[in-house]
């Protein structure tokens, strides 16, 4: 079975987010793109190639690129991303070009409502045979987005290249 790469583009250009400083980014501030590649492996080498189906097992690497085209410094910029359905966030394999807080979200605590945010290495709570919580790692197949919370304002003109990978499933 393949997925038309288009299919997951959607889906993840659905849920794409920025913020600056808390209020969304108005599209005179920052001008962003998006775009994704299928990473392949051969003989130790990573190529990224366009395609317009992927397999299960496949990798898929996301980038978003986001330049401030105002005159001034952006501070507070925070750029969200969602892991769509039908792929696994491949921890690890996330980047950025300007310094950055790294999140994930997921159901981090059952006495919660709802996702929280979490750096990495994340947990979560689970149940014991006893009843009580104990922490585990956070299963990567459980992450429901990203975000990149930059660290230093974004300059007049300057560029923020953020990526991450998921595997089909």
């Amino acid at each position: 079975m393949s997925l038309k790469t288009n299919q997951i583009a959607r889906a993840l250009l659905a849920g794409v987010a920025i913020s600056v400083a808390g209020v969304p980014a108005f599209a005179d501030a920052l001008s962003s793109s998006f775009s994704f590649r299928i990473v392949e492996a051969a003989e130790g080498e990573e190529a990224l190639i366009e395609r317009g189906t992927v397999r299960p097992g496949e990798v898929i690497q996301y980038q978003l690129q986001h330049e401030n085209t105002t005159e001034q410094a952006l501070a507070g910029i925070v750029i969200a991303a969602p892991v769509p359905e039908g792929v696994t966030l491949t921890l690890g394999a996330e980047s950025t070009s300007i310094k950055a807080v790294f999140e994930v979200q997921a159901d981090l605590d059952p006495e919660n409502d709802g996702l929280e945010w979490s750096t990495l290495p994340a947990t979560r709570m689970v149940a014991g045979a006893d009843g009580t919580l104990q922490p585990e790692p956070l299963p990567e197949d459980q992450i429901a987005a990203v975000r990149w919370t930059l660290s230093e304002p974004l300059e007049s003109g300057e560029i923020a290249l953020n990526s991450y990978r998921v595997r089909v499933n």
